[in-house]
């Protein structure tokens, strides 16, 4: 049976094994544009205040000392699939199942985590009937679960300490907001012609089309174009609280595009694309938003390797990874140089080592270390730790974690 993992397995491995952080939506450029038809005024009506610090969610969640990560095993015999929710310990280098839980044609769709408490988006295919989708609230000290449907598919994109949130791109794009105590649902209404949704501190950032007259549908292909190619592409910071938006920077539609890929010290950083002779747009170099105008910071000179932005625990942008498939380069933000770490491919295990997944309190970062050795799990890679600056030196000096395996 097809999983809903792996597909999303897949993306990593297209990218050097770059693993579950490929989720965050900085760490890949979005596809070009979805096309919008209606318009309304350009307001944003907040449901609520955020709660502290923003953060994207992905299948791999740092939590303090831990990093959350989420795997699936399958029987395709009884067609029940069980799925493991598995917490690394950054001190111990050590693994340990936090909950295990059982689905008839179950798939994993999202998750959220906190200090105390982790939130599992599964879905479950039953033999008869429609599909069904169950949030588990997950009691991190005990392991205790509690479980409740949810309506209209809600994939948590994002969340901070009070929340959830995901963003609806229908003909009224807005936000999605679920408190995670309370499970009350409210809306932060956006910007007509919204494209696309990040965060930045407590803040939204939207990237939005701003045209003369609204835009036609897309099936109107050659109004449509007339419009766009008189339009603007719009970064707009936007207050939850207030709902004030603030434009930040505007470029032409049809030309090169800009994608965000974090911020460090309020400063907001960019992956420029620039569009070639073939219509294509490819990664030509790293920005950064100052006074108003766009500032190269580095150059990127090889446009087919993959992009993996990296933020420490503060959610400050450190390193910028690079990958081609067979070799490492990260640019780091730090001290402005390019630096190439150890990296291995093992084609004939499908696995790799050295590639960085996320950067850890302590100075350390997390990396792919080989596979393990647990048949069925439809996410085999080991992790490992080692010293940010070793890593970025060369160095191998890694300390293997623990891994679960299932017994």
């Amino acid at each position: 049976m097809k999983k809903f993992l792996v597909c999303l397995l897949a993306l990593p491995l297209a990218l050097a094994a770059c693993g579950a952080q490929t989720a965050d939506t900085r760490s890949t450029p979005p596809t070009e544009p979805t096309q919008t038809t209606e318009t309304a005024p350009e307001t944003s009506t907040p449901a609520a205040a955020t709660a502290g610090r923003l953060r994207d969610t992905a299948m791999m969640m740092a939590v303090g000392n831990g990093v959350y990560t989420v795997n699936e095993k399958w029987n395709d015999e009884n067609d029940v699939d069980t799925i493991y929710l598995v917490r690394t310990d950054c001190n111990t280098n050590t693994q340990q199942k936090v909950a295990e839980i059982e689905l008839p044609g179950g798939a994993y769709y999202g998750m959220a985590a906190w200090d105390d408490t982790v939130k599992l988006y599964l879905f479950e295919t039953p033999e008869t009937g429609e599909p069904i989708e169950w949030c588990y609230t997950i009691d991190t000290a005990t392991g205790s679960m509690e479980r409740q449907t949810v309506d209209n598919n809600f994939w948590p994109a994002w969340c901070d300490d009070a929340a959830m949130y995901e963003m609806n791109y229908d003909s009224n794009p807005h936000i999605t907001r679920i408190d995670r105590s309370t499970g009350e649902t409210s809306r932060i209404e956006l910007p007509q012609q919204t494209e696309n949704l990040y965060v930045v501190g407590d803040k939204w950032l939207i990237n939005r089309v701003v045209s003369p007259s609204p835009l036609p549908s897309g099936d109107d292909g050659d109004m449509y174009d007339a419009v766009l190619q008189n339009s603007e592409y719009e970064y707009d910071l936007v207050d939850a609280a207030t709902g004030e938006t603030q434009k930040l920077y505007s470029y032409p539609a049809i030309g090169d595009a800009y994608y965000y890929c974090g911020q460090r010290e309020g400063t907001l950083y960019f992956y420029h694309y620039t569009r070639e002779s073939d219509d294509n747009i490819y990664p030509s170099s790293v920005a950064r938003l100052e006074n108003g105008e766009m500032v190269q910071v580095t150059a990127l000179e090889n446009d087919h390797m993959g992009l993996h932005a990296m933020e420490d625990e503060q959610g400050e942008l450190q390193w910028i990874a690079r990958d081609s498939g067979k070799t490492i380069e990260v640019y780091d933000l730090n001290d402005g140089q390019t630096y190439h770490p150890a990296f291995k491919v093992d084609s004939s295990t499908y696995s790799t080592t050295g590639y960085p997944q996320m950067l850890l309190p302590g100075g350390r970062v997390l990396v792919l270390h080989g596979n393990i050795d647990a048949p069925g799990f439809a996410d085999d890679g080991a992790y490992a730790t080692i010293d940010r600056a070793a890593y970025l030196a060369g160095s191998t000096d890694y300390t293997p974690v623990t891994m679960y395996t299932g017994e």
